[in-house]
């Protein structure tokens, strides 16, 4: 397939997958006909995990079947490959404790209290921590193979990587533009960052990990400093 057809399918597919991910995933009526994927979670719970696996579904799933259905374009040459170009840089590993920092600190306003954690349960036991983890890290990894996979190297086929990556940032922030200005603009120098990793290494594992990091550190703290949220015992 030449390369600009795959560019234009690519940016298409960011733009509607995500569209029709973020219209059924917020549809109540149609989250509520796909039934309870946990008994530990309330209908609010569910929503939240059916909204995640409709990521994964829409997000990821669906843009490796484009890519699959087309001879010739291989997943490795979209990031999804387990081999490395290179290894991270030295200094991504300072983005760690950095994310924790900034989580922490984040976490105990009261906006970010009235967002997350996303799952509204008063009471949670280990194994809903556990669930609700889960299907964080799988929905990230569909996110991710859209935004820093599929986008990103159709992009990197027929433009330098300083617009491949301009291009991109600019549709990951809008892609947060919902949950308003903060994560909007914030989504920026995040989105600017994860590609030009997975620039250097080849793949977007780099990107997965940092991305689940600051949604569960952000989960796991919000929830500790919640004033109406406790951890319970399994019962």
């Amino acid at each position: 397939m030449p390369t600009n057809i795959t560019f234009i399918i690519a940016v298409t597919w960011c733009i509607l997958g995500f569209a029709i991910y973020y219209f059924l995933s917020n549809n109540k009526a149609f989250a509520g006909r796909l039934g309870r994927l946990s008994r530990k979670f309330d209908s609010q719970g569910n929503q939240v995990l059916v909204q995640r696996t409709l990521g994964l579904l829409f997000l990821g799933i669906f843009s490796t079947l484009i890519i699959v259905l087309h001879p010739g374009l291989p997943l490795r040459d979209f990031g999804l490959t387990f081999t490395f170009l290179a290894g991270p840089p030295w200094w991504s590993f300072l983005v760690i404790p950095v994310i924790l920092v900034i989580g922490i600190n984040a976490a105990k306003q009261d906006g970010n209290l009235e967002l997350y954690p996303q799952i509204r349960s008063k009471n949670w036991t280990p194994g809903m921590i556990a669930i609700s983890g889960t299907s964080w890290v799988l929905f990230l990894v569909g996110y991710e193979f859209l935004f820093r996979g599929f986008l990103l190297h159709a992009s990197l086929d027929i433009m330098a990587a300083g617009p491949a990556i301009a291009l991109n940032s600019a549709l990951y922030a809008f892609a947060h533009f919902y949950k308003g200005p903060g994560e909007t603009f914030g989504a920026i120098p995040v989105g600017v960052l994860l590609c030009y990793l997975t620039i250097v290494t080849g793949n977007i594992w780099c990107a997965v990990v940092i991305h689940a990091l600051m949604a569960l550190s952000n989960e796991w703290f919000s929830l500790y400093f919640h004033p109406e949220m406790e951890i319970v015992k399994a019962r």
